[in-house]
């Protein structure tokens, strides 16, 4: 690659977007507005080195055109909705997901800017985004799909906690304090406060919300607490995985401040 300026078309509607590769100031630019898009030139006026800092500021660029405007725009264009926050909540969902991947997909885009530039001195941003970066498109299309099904699974599983929340509210305290011991085999045992272990109690009500909403073993704890009703609740976790963490985490959406943490390490 010889030493050459670099010569960048946007439309306006990444303004933003240009605004931000001209905050870096390691490489001279020139930009200009013309009447329907934005020009920048990345000067290249030094040595060899500005070749890869030239490649590495068009690639944050696209970037930042994903981020800020592409995963948006493919969650507007691929699902109807009407509401604001719901596009909003996806977006973001679709955002934490690419950002999770940003690097490896970075390391990628970093080797197709710099095989192009390697002879052209032009790039229309857009124009490479769309008919150079397909596998790209598709990968941006598959993030939406994912955050999609996140967002609805979440909102679901907040629905629902909203209900425990309210069947909890609505029944008297039976029992003083539980306490909860997750063992290492993912089952559980359930105390009284003075150490006696208590049978699982299966009330029909509790059984039939559960068998309606499909859950699995662990909601069959949830069962057991909605239906002894505890003022406080101890929870010993010798199995200290994931699995156990979303456990504690969902009994204290639902209990609030009735539930601590005992560590016996």
């Amino acid at each position: 690659m010889t030493n050459k300026d670099i010569h960048l078309s946007l439309s306006k509607q990444n303004e933003i977007s240009v605004k931000k590769l001209l905050t870096n100031h390691k490489l001279e630019k020139e930009y200009t507005y013309k009447n329907d898009y934005i020009e920048v030139v990345l000067k290249n006026n030094r040595d060899k080195i500005h070749n890869e800092e030239i490649v590495d500021e068009i690639t944050d660029l696209i970037i930042d055109i994903i981020e800020n405007k592409l995963l948006r725009k493919y969650i507007i264009k691929k699902y109807s909705l009407e509401s604001s926050e719901e596009i909003q909540k996806i977006y973001i969902c679709a955002l934490n997901i690419f950002k999770n991947k940003e690097f490896i997909i970075k390391q990628s885009l970093y080797q197709k800017v710099y095989d192009y530039i390697l002879n052209e001195e032009y790039i229309n941003i857009e124009g490479f985004v769309k008919f150079r970066m397909k596998e790209f498109n598709n990968y941006i299309s598959t993030i939406v799909d994912l955050a999609w099904e996140e967002y609805f699974i979440k909102k679901d599983q907040d629905e629902f906690i909203n209900v425990l929340k309210y069947f909890v509210d609505a029944q008297k305290e039976k029992l003083e304090l539980l306490r909860i011991h997750i063992k290492e085999d993912n089952s559980f045992i359930l105390y009284d406060k003075y150490g006696n272990e208590i049978d699982s109690i299966n009330d029909e009500e509790i059984m039939n919300i559960m068998i309606k909403e499909n859950l699995n073993y662990e909601d069959f704890l949830m069962s057991n607490l909605l239906t002894l009703c505890p003022g406080k609740i101890e929870i010993i976790d010798s199995l200290n995985n994931n699995s156990s963490k979303e456990i504690i985490e969902i009994i204290k959406s639902i209990f609030g401040d009735k539930v601590s943490y005992i560590n016996r390490h």
